[in-house]
C-alpha cells in the first residue's frame, strides 16, 4: 500500500499556500521543536557550548577533519555589516536599473538609503538563518537506515538521493 501526499500532509493540494502558511510554531519561547515526518526530527535553537555533551564530542571530533571556526578564521577581521549591506544593494539596484527594472509606482520608490541599507542588512541575517536552520535540518533530519557515505562525518553526509 502506498502512501500518498493527502495521507501525510492531510490536504489534497501540497501547494496549498493558505494551509501551509496556517502551520506555525505557538511557541517561539521554545528552545526544542519536533517536526512531524514519518522519521521524527528535532530541531534545536539552543545553542549554548557544553549543554549536550554528546553533541560536543561529535563536533569536536568533526573539527579534526574539517576546518576549524576557532582557530582557521581570523576573528580579528573588522566586518562591516552595514557597508556589506550597501555594496550588495547597490549592486542588486544596479541589476535591476540594467534589467530595466523600475520600482515607480511602488512603495520602494521611496525607500531612502538608510530603507535600503536596512533592507541589505535584514536580508544577511535572514540569509544566515535560513542556511544556518537549513544545514541543521539537513544533518539531523536524516532517517536512521539512511547510510552515511564512507568515511564521512553526520555533518559532512550529502542526504541520500
Amino acid at each position: 500500500m502506498s502512501t500518498t501526499d493527502s495521507d501525510i500532509l492531510g490536504r489534497e493540494d501540497v501547494n496549498d499556500l493558505d494551509a501551509i502558511l496556517a502551520i506555525t510554531n505557538t511557541d517561539v519561547e521554545e528552545a526544542l521543536h519536533a517536526v512531524a515526518d514519518n522519521a521524527d526530527a528535532i530541531f534545536t535553537w539552543d545553542y549554548e557550548k557544553g549543554k549536550r555533551p554528546a553533541l560536543n564530542k561529535l563536533y569536536e571530533k568533526a573539527k579534526g577533519s574539517q576546518w576549524n571556526g576557532e582557530t582557521d578564521l581570523p576573528w580579528e577581521t573588522d566586518v562591516d555589516q552595514e557597508e556589506f549591506a550597501k555594496a550588495v544593494i547597490a549592486i542588486r539596484r544596479q541589476g535591476f536599473h540594467d534589467a530595466g527594472i523600475t520600482f515607480e509606482g511602488t512603495p520602494l520608490a521611496k525607500w531612502s538609503e538608510d530603507d535600503w541599507t536596512h533592507f541589505g542588512i535584514e536580508n544577511q541575517n535572514w540569509s544566515l538563518s535560513q542556511f544556518m536552520h537549513g544545514e541543521q535540518g539537513r544533518c539531523c533530519a536524516r532517517p536512521r537506515s539512511s547510510r552515511p557515505c564512507r568515511g564521512s562525518t553526520p555533518s559532512t553526509t550529502p542526504p541520500p538521493r
